[in-house]
């Protein structure tokens, strides 16, 4: 049978395939006007990040979508982590979107809180305060990255009105049943036992009364002993005149319970 377009003096059919490449290239300069003109007029920037490298130790900010930041919140991640733990995931973002600037380090990695971790936050603190525009008003520590915080406050960083800590370990002897933690531990401290000086819940009274704590912890986690870190560090925090509260959460060490958005944010918010 013989086609219409073959057919003498037969219409002969246009090739849609140009036109729909046209619409679809004027749909899409369409569509980055309108992100363009709608980001022009807000003046946010979202997702924005900037990375460095800091005596040798990887940074990280997470920029907000605003021009005006509430102020920088340093995360401190855990045995384990580096510069990129949990600073893609909803937990800090879900602060980052608030309005806050989120700044992390790798730390030295496992350092647990030993002097050249202490250097690293100083590092830290001055760049991210140069590069977000806003002072440092909240420290953020996960498991040994409490004890990197707070050993940074009692060895000379100046401390933010606020800590909030999850599943802090903030007792280096009981750390016996974290996988490879004595070991670290004593690799952070070149060898020797990690000095009393060093150890957080023996120098409680050494940390600021007039800062701000928050725990996050569960009662039955296996590695971290509840009441030997966080039960006695806030105990003596208190002794020491300061405002302690304590969120018990459920599950083991790294159970989903430990990270609400909602708590950190409001707790962040109400130290802004």
């Amino acid at each position: 049978m013989t086609s219409p377009s073959t057919i003498p003096g037969a219409p002969r059919r246009r090739s849609s395939v140009p036109k729909r490449v046209a619409q679809a290239v004027l749909a899409g300069v369409l569509a980055l006007g309108l992100v363009l003109a709608t980001t022009g007029a807000s003046g946010e920037h979202p997702g924005e990040q900037v990375t460095s490298v800091l005596a040798g130790q990887p940074v990280r900010l997470n920029l907000p979508p605003t021009d005006e930041p509430k102020g920088v919140a340093v995360f401190f991640h855990g045995q384990g982590g580096n510069v990129n733990d949990k600073m893609d995931g909803p937990w800090l973002d879900a602060l980052r979107r608030d309005g806050w600037v989120v700044a992390s380090s790798l730390f030295h990695r496992e350092a647990w809180g030993n002097p050249a971790s202490t250097e690293d936050t100083e590092r830290l603190i001055a760049w991210a305060e140069e590069q977000g525009g806003a002072e440092v008003k909240l420290f953020i520590g996960t498991s040994m990255g409490a004890t990197t915080s707070l050993n940074a406050v009692v060895h000379g960083i100046e401390s933010p009105p606020c800590w909030y800590g999850v599943k802090a370990a903030v007792d280096m002897r009981t750390m016996g049943n974290v996988p490879g933690a004595d070991g670290f531990i004593r690799a952070a401290y070149d060898g020797e036992p990690w000095p009393f000086v060093r150890n957080p819940v023996d120098n409680a009274s050494r940390f600021p009364a007039d800062v701000r704590y928050r725990f996050v912890a569960s009662p039955v986690d296996p590695y971290v002993p509840f009441e030997d870190n966080t039960e006695v560090m806030a105990g003596r925090l208190r002794e020491a005149g300061a405002e302690v509260t304590v969120r018990p959460v459920q599950g083991p060490h790294d159970d989903p319970s430990h990270y609400s958005a909602f708590d950190l944010v409001r707790f962040a918010n109400s130290c802004a």
